[in-house]
């Protein structure tokens, strides 16, 4: 399994994991109420039972002044005219009651329940029940203390929060320590192209000193042999010398361009001219192959950026538009600026660009063609990172690749 499929199943696990905690957790919230009304409620009618049976046994009510709970603030018998039977104040019995909630339950063998809030602020859960008596029928007017029942919803409630406050805290220490995991392999990565520069510094030295003189010569022979010799087969011979020479020493270039790490040397470029030079460099192979170039705008002011850096860039973008359209085709450049960057936008009619390619063509050797070195394109982004520029790749959506060059402009002087 692939670190990116590892990774995602980690992260599905933790997500999943964490759903079911959350889902647990609401759940257990959500049907602490009701567990807890049905607590109070299991309560009040088991008293009510009890209070009942003493009333039965004794008619005259004095019984229930000794009856006592600790889970009961205060209950009353109420006959059905709203006379109070019997109270825990004694001052009360024989008084009116006030309120008609007890009606509906003395017309009918109902129950009613609900919350209410004493004199003294306490809140209450009260329930009205009928007491069935040897002669009559009473409304016992029931009481309870709430806080045990309470209990549960308040253990729900930050059992809840305990299990969002660990989560989140969880994820946090998740989401930092991938963070960290991520600083870490781009800091290997980053070690990991610092020695593969290192290396190709040192295999450029190497080519620059071992090949490119060999190659200078055989080039030049290559040269004087196709001007001296009168065979035209031996002259087609001696130019393709001369242009896989050309094709070696451009390949040596841009391997000592992208292993070279001093910095950039400064300089400055007129866009419309470069543009114009590069190509006719490149107008034989153009020709060959049926391409044409088509110019628009203006970038009147220089860019950061020196001329033979420039040109290096924009030969290869243009060969490798040209080679994208072997049957022929149109190269689009278009020029504009906005004060502070260039941009040199470079479009071809040829099939675009792969998936694959867009994800890889700036690393170093990646080509998708047989005779590509796969270092065009990656010697092109180095140059402008190194003026401060960027080179991104797209499909237009008309059809063919579609490459982004901004550079940024040369600051004018006061």
């Amino acid at each position: 399994m692939s670190r990116s499929k590892f990774t995602y199943s980690i992260l599905g696990g933790c997500l999943l994991l964490t759903s079911l905690l959350l889902w647990f957790a609401v759940a257990n919230y959500r049907n602490a109420e009701p567990v807890a009304q049905s607590i109070l409620r299991g309560m009040s009618l088991s008293l009510g039972q009890a209070i009942e049976a003493l009333a039965v046994r004794d008619p005259s009510l004095k019984a229930l002044a000794d009856f006592s709970s600790h889970d009961s603030a205060y209950f009353s018998l109420i006959d059905t005219r709203g006379v109070i039977r019997f109270h825990r104040n004694p001052d009360l019995i024989g008084s009116r009651i006030e309120d008609q909630r007890y009606l509906p339950v003395a017309a009918a063998p109902v129950i009613t329940e609900e919350r209410v809030r004493l004199g003294t602020g306490e809140v209450v859960f009260e329930t009205q029940q009928q007491l069935h008596l040897p002669k009559e029928t009473m409304v016992l007017r029931l009481a309870l203390h709430t806080w045990q029942a309470d209990q549960i919803i308040r253990r729900a409630r930050t059992g809840l929060l305990v299990i969002v406050v660990l989560l989140t805290a969880a994820w946090g220490l998740g989401v930092w320590g991938l963070r960290l995991q991520q600083r870490d392999l781009q800091r290997r990565e980053e070690m990991s192209r610092h020695e593969q520069l290192v290396r190709l510094g040192e295999l450029g030295a190497v080519l620059a000193h071992e090949v490119r003189t060999p190659l200078a010569g055989i080039k030049g022979f290559a040269q004087l042999l196709r001007e001296r010799v009168q065979d035209l087969r031996q002259q087609e011979y001696a130019a393709r010398i001369v242009k896989e020479s050309e094709r070696l020493e451009g390949l040596v270039t841009d391997l000592l361009i992208y292993a070279r790490q001093e910095a950039m040397p400064h300089g400055s470029a007129l866009v419309q001219e470069l543009v114009q030079d590069a190509w006719e460099q490149l107008a034989g192979e153009a020709a060959q192959a049926g391409v044409g170039l088509q110019i628009y705008g203006v970038i009147a002011r220089p860019v950061a950026c020196p001329g033979d850096r420039l040109r290096q860039m924009l030969l290869n973008l243009f060969s490798n538009a040209i080679q994208a359209m072997p049957d022929g085709g149109t190269v689009q450049v278009d020029l504009s600026d906005d004060n502070e960057r260039a941009t040199i936008l470079i479009r071809d009619s040829g099939p675009g660009f792969a998936e694959e390619s867009l994800k890889r063509a700036f690393d170093p050797f990646y080509t998708t063609r047989p005779s590509g070195s796969g270092l065009g394109l990656a010697v092109c982004s180095k140059i402008a990172a190194g003026y401060g520029g960027i080179v991104r790749l797209a499909n237009a959506h008309s059809g063919g690749a579609e490459v982004t060059l901004q550079l940024p402009l040369l600051k004018e002087t006061p």
